[in-house]
């Protein structure tokens, strides 16, 4: 098949790609990545040091783990919906799109584009932790389990297409936010990997409906919930997160 794969540059995201592309080999590729992101406001400055943590432990990850070289001939595609951008996805002619951290709402017109549709990777468990940094979430309301989830991206609604799987793990509550994160990728992707091999073979995944309206979005944290966090005892990375990722 023909598959195009929507990513960002960030350590979870790369190391997710890596495993895809590695797992899977026998198919081609079109890597994307949603590029810098347009903000009215700079974030909070805990938030700016995880960003400028992940961004040293990427460029780690790519010099010195061996990722598959596909990756770095990554392309941004900052506006997948109209004009260039989607012309551009168009002219990979997908069997199947795989979005993983991809920054952007994919909407109708790119929806369409790939013969077998959009499978997304959230790093939340759904329904109940939709959209920004569901883990730092679970992490603050106390939860015991995190988890990721594959499910379709049918229209423009985040996080609210059908689920196929679910990987539940034990939150590790000494470890960091990052780290946590992580830690679902290895799970998450074993989960797109057979999900691919069911759509190569002409199986359509098993998937079940989400409830209209159930579960919970969840935003960008604000400088209190970050206070909170840290108040907790928690902490969003100390730079040692690629030390226990394994590569493969």
């Amino acid at each position: 098949m023909k598959i195009t794969l929507l990513g960002h540059y960030d350590l979870a995201s790369l190391y997710a790609l890596n495993r895809i592309l590695s797992g899977a080999p026998e198919h081609s590729y079109t890597v994307f990545l949603s590029g810098a992101q347009d903000a009215s406001s700079e974030p909070p400055q805990p938030l700016q040091r995880l960003a400028e943590t992940d961004r040293h432990l990427s460029e780690r990850f790519l010099k010195d783990a061996k990722p598959s070289p596909i990756l770095r001939e990554t392309r941004d595609l900052p506006a997948p919906n109209r004009g260039d951008g989607l012309a551009r996805l168009r002219s990979t002619d997908p069997d199947l799109i795989v979005s993983i951290r991809y920054r952007r709402i994919l909407r109708e017109e790119a929806i369409a584009v790939p013969r077998h549709g959009v499978l997304n990777l959230h790093s939340g468990i759904l329904p109940d932790y939709r959209g920004v940094m569901a883990t730092f979430w679970a992490m603050l309301n106390g939860e015991t389990e995190i988890g990721s989830t594959l499910h379709r991206i049918v229209d423009s609604g985040i996080d609210t297409g059908p689920i196929i799987r679910i990987s539940r793990q034990p939150l590790q509550a000494k470890a960091s936010y990052l780290d946590n994160v992580l830690s679902l990728y290895r799970p998450g992707c074993e989960a797109i990997l057979a999900a691919i091999a069911e759509i190569g073979r002409g199986e359509e995944p098993a998937a079940r409906q989400q409830i209209a309206g159930s579960g919970r979005y969840f935003s960008t944290p604000e400088t209190a919930d970050l206070s909170r966090f840290h108040d907790q005892g928690g902490k969003l990375a100390d730079g040692a997160e690629l030390d226990s990722l394994s590569p493969t």
